[in-house]
């Protein structure tokens, strides 16, 4: 996949975009991609952000508009726009690098303790895949025990190895199911945001006269518990959690 890059020698757009409509969202794609080439970011996150908002999103859509919110050095914004990316093409290794190095920029460093060489390695599926794909393989996997249960039926000699493989696959049809689902949890009911304001102030609750509890720096990506008043109680491990205003934080 090539993208507009940042921090790659080729900072160009010239990617085709292939999920918005040529007769509408194509040239607005361009004119993006032409005030990026003249450094104009302002005038491409404008015209991005109007793509975004016609639904004619694709991952080269989400990882540009991170890229000029990159070179405006609005940390958040980039970050919100390459996680958006990343859920599209998880695979794509110039997101990840650029993801990574505009994390890397942000000031507050939560830890996150390491799954370890196994458990990564068993949820490679997982964070290799996006929703669709996951959707695919799991009804791919469904559909072969079909046909081999019913192959099993014609064929006698074979019966016993064809169970054998129909409960492997069965197997594995689980372990994709369990991640289709957690996956869809994860990206559609559970809300995860990213610190947009240069600072803000975490308290114990969802007003400004509750006490202060810590102080949250933009580009923090944070879980939403909940809303109220104009609010979200957020949480970032078992021993921060608190409120901060709606209006600072934007959700994945």
């Amino acid at each position: 996949m090539c993208f507009l890059s940042v921090f790659f020698f080729n900072d160009t757009a010239t990617t085709e975009i292939y999920t918005l409509s040529l007769h509408d969202a194509l040239p607005i794609y361009r004119k993006a991609n032409l005030a990026y080439e003249n450094e104009d970011y302002e005038k491409a996150v404008s015209l991005y952000k109007m793509l975004v908002k016609m639904d004619r999103v694709s991952p080269e859509v989400f990882y540009n508009l991170g890229n000029s919110y990159f070179k405006l050095k609005r940390i958040g914004k980039a970050i919100v726009n390459y996680e958006r990316a990343l859920r599209l093409a998880p695979r794509d290794r110039d997101i990840l690098v650029n993801l990574k190095l505009a994390k890397g920029m942000a000031v507050d460093k939560i830890k996150v303790q390491g799954k370890g060489f196994l458990l990564n390695l068993i949820l490679f599926p997982y964070n290799s895949m996006n929703i669709d794909e996951l959707s695919v393989f799991v009804s791919i996997v469904y559909l072969s025990i079909v046909v081999i249960l019913i192959f099993s039926i014609f064929s006698v000699e074979q019966r016993r190895l064809l169970f054998y493989i129909a409960g492997g696959l069965g197997a594995l049809l689980i372990i994709a199911a369990v991640f289709l689902v957690s996956k869809i949890d994860s990206e559609n009911f559970t809300k995860h945001a990213v610190i947009i304001s240069k600072k803000v102030d975490v308290r114990s609750g969802p007003k400004q006269d509750y006490i202060l509890q810590f102080t949250l720096h933009e580009g923090t990506i944070l879980k939403v518990l909940t809303e109220r008043q104009g609010w979200y109680e957020i949480d970032l491990s078992k021993d921060l959690r608190g409120w901060l205003p709606k209006d600072t934080v934007e959700i994945i």
